[in-house]
């Protein structure tokens, strides 16, 4: 479960259970009241007097609520108190509605007293069942309410992190000079923002420093390994070399051009990784022909289908991954192996593709290929004089400058399929 839908869940969940306490309070306090009302009006039904007329010769009704009846002094009425009943309701009542002459014209407080009870607590009923169902209704709209709202602030607030998450997703160490630069009020989440870039200042520092060490420590090493070449390569050519010391003169002049391959590889590396200064359209298909040309194929076959595409980048940092990929395909080929050359147009991109016949390949090992100095099973002093250990390295770094990716895959039978992805 997402951290919005919890926090939806928490805000809707607050505001639900305020509302509903908010109706049980209602509910409650209404009850309270007509509790409060039906004891009030029982307490005030109390006894009360009146007087009625009777015609002469009559008598009161058994059981009627008149006693004490006397004559009038016209001799023709009887007067009488009233024993039970309800005093406001005697008050206010007609004595004329009062007639008792007979059991049928009799009329008893102790029922007026007990409808007014049932009509009371029947009212009292009927309201409060009308409102707990309404109470009910009401809950469960609010309760729409109540997360739509809560969505709604939800997304309001975490809109911000959104951006934030995508923004650091995007940037790597090939952009360090992306910023997030959060717009809006200065809150957590802007101070959130601040701090990212704060540190992605001094990622690019770290990052810019590095490469600049490399590059100039490179370059300041390739002169004195170019001076001390010459100074073997001079006595070797002149046959000054005593026949004793030749072949230790000859080793140390491979061990000085593998250094110098090193230097010029750390070089491109690091030319690499600072990013591109200007682009110009690239011609793949003349560019790939042009390294295939210049390629030193010893007894592999090379087999060539490229198609005519256009990217834009740098024509000498894409000359130098494509080499990198070519003399990696000869380098660990088989005796007598094939090298296949590809360029075609996939989804919008442009794919280099070199494929090679070879020993088979760990597919665990596939990801470390790309990481610099790393030769598989081979140590770094056993790959040969033409090994560096960085070609791959170097063919990441290219493409992830041009927005692209490397590619690898072990090729059944034996071999590795490296596939540069460019976009066009």
């Amino acid at each position: 479960m997402s951290f919005r839908t919890r926090l939806v869940i928490i805000i809707a969940g607050v505001f639900i259970a305020a509302g509903a306490a908010l109706l049980t309070v209602q509910y409650l306090v209404v009850q309270q009241l007509f509790a409060s009302a039906i004891d009030t009006t029982a307490a005030s039904c109390l006894p009360g007097s009146g007087v009625a007329s009777l015609t002469e010769g009559t008598s009161p009704a058994d059981g009627s609520d008149f006693t004490e009846v006397s004559p009038l002094t016209d001799g023709s009425m009887l007067s009488g108190t009233i024993s039970t009943g309800c005093a406001y309701f005697a008050e206010t009542a007609d004595v004329a509605d009062f007639t008792i002459a007979t059991p049928m014209q009799s009329l008893s407080l102790d029922a007026v007293e007990g409808a007014v009870l049932q009509q009371s607590t029947f009212l009292a009923d009927e309201v409060g069942g009308g409102l707990l169902l309404w109470s009910v209704v009401v809950l469960v709209g609010f309760t729409g309410v109540a997360a739509a709202i809560a969505f709604w602030l939800a997304r309001r607030s975490l809109d911000r992190i959104g951006e934030v998450t995508a923004a650091a997703r995007d940037i790597s160490e090939r952009d360090l000079g992306r910023r997030l630069d959060l717009p809006g009020p200065d809150d957590e989440i802007k101070e959130l923002g601040d701090t990212i870039d704060g540190m992605l200042d001094r990622l690019q520092s770290a990052f810019a420093a590095q490469d600049r060490f490399v590059a100039n420590a490179s370059h300041e090493l390739r002169t004195p390994l170019t001076t001390t070449r010459t100074a073997l390569e001079i006595p070797l050519e002149q046959g000054a070399v005593p026949a004793d010391l030749q072949a230790n003169m000859q080793r140390a002049l491979r061990a000085t051009e593998q250094s110098e391959r090193l230097i010029t590889a750390l070089l491109a590396l690091a030319r690499a990784r600072t990013g591109l200064d200007e682009v110009e359209p690239v011609e793949l298909r003349a560019l790939v022909e042009d390294q295939i040309e210049e390629l030193d194929a010893q007894e592999i076959a090379v087999h060539t289908h490229v198609r005519e595409l256009t990217v834009e980048g740098d024509t000498v940092l894409l000359a130098r991954a494509v080499r990198n990929l070519l003399e990696n395909g000869i380098r660990h080929n088989v005796p007598g192996g094939e090298l296949w050359v590809r360029c075609r147009r996939e989804r919008g991109r442009a794919l280099i593709e070199v494929e090679n016949t070879g020993t088979p390949i760990i597919p665990a090992t596939l990801e470390l290929l790309t990481e610099p100095f790393y030769r598989g099973d081979a140590s770094r002093t056993s790959a040969g004089p033409d090994g560096t250990g960085l070609g791959l390295a170097i063919v990441q770094s290219i493409a992830k400058t041009h927005g692209g990716e490397v590619r690898l895959r072990a090729r059944k039978g034996g071999g590795l399929i490296a596939t540069i992805v460019l976009p066009l």
